[in-house]
């Protein structure tokens, strides 16, 4: 079948519908409706050849002309078409099914020849945007809304993850392209995905709605141009009655991608929404009803067509991170899905498991590896455990993540902690979090690392600067607030460090970093009362050792060596305290011989406190001691 000769009008007219090819928009009584390239595609050909038949090797041939796609793909459009029109299962009110042979557009059309603003159709219209206050608040819930039998498990949600990813993808590409001309505003550069909600009251799954937000935040971040916040940004807006356009606001973007999602049976049902903040737009909307076993298929569809197009956008390397699927099990998917919840949780141990989990279902998952190699990599920190088991483990898991894919920025940011944590390998560790960075530029665990490693050796203004990088992409961050305040202390620009310090606590109250630090701050002004209380409430926020120990340093400075020495004994006796921790409070009752035997200690034992040791000036009264100096030579910390 011949395409339709180009002087053919292009407005068609049916129903309530309005179809305008020039502007490619489908209208119901005035409203734009949301179509996906593909879809818009399909509904335009069906509509040009009405009353004919037009079989499925022609339609494959004439929508997917640069792919060999599955005949299923065909059928999936055809089925959403038909959702979005409103058709109902039998209902063959636009489209109809000839068995055997192929689709027939069957509804009465009126040709017309001008928009529906009554303009001469172009080549290209700008589209309008859509009030999404016009429209409910939450999504019209499907039509089943009682769970029946046994839930879908997480991996559908694992799989519609992709898909999605690769829709919001297509439509941000829509929305950005030079194509199209702009409407009336700046088209904006910074976007938050909110954490999915429950379209049935009762059904709730945590895991599975951070989980679908968490992938998209992971591949909308490959965008050049769009700052994406990160997934503890936007875990506190979870609710069901949330305000989507008021989180936005809180977080400081100009995009919010809102979405539901129902699970019953064998089926996948979300809706979501991309909403401008400003003026609390609807720019794109979508809404998904799939079967479990054809999400792989349809995913792969919207890839190759999502990716095609932003192939002139995109570098050859970033098309291919974009388009790359790590697993083709969607059990590991789902497990690593989880293992990424328990770790925006600090649930190390459960992250452990999941990841763990996932690993043995597919060893060929890199992210699983590289995934427990992160939360290993913690484990020192988080729960002031030895180093040496952790990191030793955490090192081997990601070498074999970068074996299975050399260019996973994940991994290679997990070696540059290594590297300064536990190796003291300053120059090494530079080399992982700089050959992460020049991955994903946007990786916000390399971005802290490395400015971590800067500080810490002594080079505070690019430190400063790439922490200030990692607070434009999420300015809410409680940790990126806290280090740029800990960084400006060590580089003595202790008023900076407050004023900072100070907006990190007004948005976060209870972060224990940052109660820390004002500690620190109180310290530096002989204010030990003031400094002790910070750190309790440190200690009573999660902090566990270096706040207690840094309390006892207090109580010695503040002349009650007495109590200083019951913190020091209680140390000491926990069998498990850092020694950088015991060895602080032995500075404070100016044992210095004591303090340096623990550094010693802690040098052995690979304490991963033992970075500070250069840069803080906590330290400053064994400067001049010949050990002391010895000690930042063999760790390559002296200046």
């Amino acid at each position: 079948m011949k395409p339709v000769d180009g002087t053919t009008p292009q407005v068609f007219e049916f129903g309530d519908f309005r179809l305008e090819a020039g502007s490619r928009r489908l209208l119901r009584a005035g409203e734009q409706v949301p179509l996906t390239p593909k879809l818009f595609d399909t509904l335009l050909y069906l509509v040009q050849h009405r009353g004919a038949v037009a079989s499925r090797d022609e339609l494959l041939t004439a929508l997917w002309p640069d792919a060999v796609v599955e005949e299923n793909n065909l059928g999936q459009a055809i089925s959403k078409l038909r959702h979005v029109l409103g058709e109902a299962p039998g209902d063959n009110r636009y489209i109809a099914t000839i068995s055997g042979r192929g689709y027939r557009f069957v509804a009465p059309v009126t040709q017309g020849a001008k928009d529906v603003d009554g303009n001469a159709v172009s080549e290209m219209s700008p589209g309008t945007g859509v009030s999404a206050r016009a429209q409910e608040t939450t999504p019209a819930r499907p039509a089943d809304t009682q769970p029946r039998g046994a839930r879908l498990t997480m991996r559908a949600l694992a799989l519609a993850a992709l898909a999605l990813a690769s829709v919001v993808l297509g439509a941000l590409y829509i929305w950005r392209s030079p194509a199209v001309p702009a409407v009336d505003v700046d088209l904006p550069r910074t976007l938050a995905v909110l954490p999915f909600k429950p379209l049935v009251p009762g059904g709730r799954d945590e895991a599975l709605e951070f989980g679908m937000a968490d992938s998209l935040i992971a591949n909308l971040g490959h965008i050049r141009g769009l700052t994406v916040r990160p997934l503890a940004s936007v875990r506190r807006f979870h609710e069901p009655t949330l305000d989507p356009f008021a989180a936005g606001r809180e977080l400081g973007v100009e995009a919010v991608l809102d979405g539901y999602i129902h699970r019953a049976d064998k089926r996948i049902r979300m809706t979501v929404r991309l909403l401008r903040v400003s003026d609390e737009r609807q720019l794109w909307a979508g809404q998904f009803d799939e079967e479990l076993t054809s999400i792989f298929s349809i995913q792969d569809a919207i890839s190759e067509r999502v990716t095609r197009a932003l192939a002139v956008r995109l570098s050859a390397q970033e098309e291919q991170r974009v388009a790359t699927r790590h697993t083709g099990d969607p059990a590991a998917y789902e497990l690593y899905l989880r293992g990424r919840f328990f770790i925006s949780l600090a649930q190390p141990r459960n992250a452990i498991e999941m990841f763990e989990q996932a690993a043995r279902l597919d060893p060929g998952f890199a992210p699983a590896h590289a995934g427990l190699a992160d939360t290993l990599s913690r484990l020192p920190i988080a729960t002031n455990g030895p180093s040496s088991e952790a990191m030793h483990r955490a090192r081997t898991l990601a070498q074999t993540a970068l074996d299975i894919d050399s260019e996973l920025g994940d991994a290679h940011a997990v070696l540059g902690w290594i590297g300064f944590y536990y190796d003291w390998d300053w120059a090494a560790s530079e080399r992982h979090y700089l050959r992460a960075l020049a991955i994903d530029s946007a990786s916000f665990s390399a971005r802290l690392g490395y400015a971590h490693l800067l500080s810490n050796t002594h080079r505070p203004d690019e430190a400063i600067q790439h922490v200030e990088l990692a607070l434009a992409a999420d300015p809410l961050s409680p940790l990126a607030g806290s280090l740029r305040s800990q960084f400006l202390f060590y580089a003595g620009r202790p008023e900076e460090a407050h004023d900072q310090l100070q907006r990190t606590l007004e948005t976060s109250p209870a972060f224990w970093i940052a109660e820390v630090l004002l500690g620190r701050l109180h310290l530096e002004q002989r204010r030990y009362d003031a400094a002790a209380a910070a750190f309790s409430r440190a200690a009573d926020a999660g902090g566990v050792w270096t706040p207690r120990a840094l309390a006892g340093y207090a109580y010695a400075a503040a002349g009650d060596r007495e109590r200083a020495q019951r913190t020091l004994a209680e140390l000491i006796g926990a069998g498990s305290a850092p020694p950088y921790a015991v060895a602080t409070v032995h500075l404070g009752l100016d044992d210095r011989p004591q303090a340096l035997a623990w550094l010693e200690r802690g040098y052995d034992e690979k304490d991963v406190r033992m970075v500070f040791l250069g840069v803080d000036p906590l330290w400053a009264p064994l400067h001049p001691d010949p050990r002391f100096v010895d000690l930042l030579r063999r760790m390559n910390l002296a200046r």
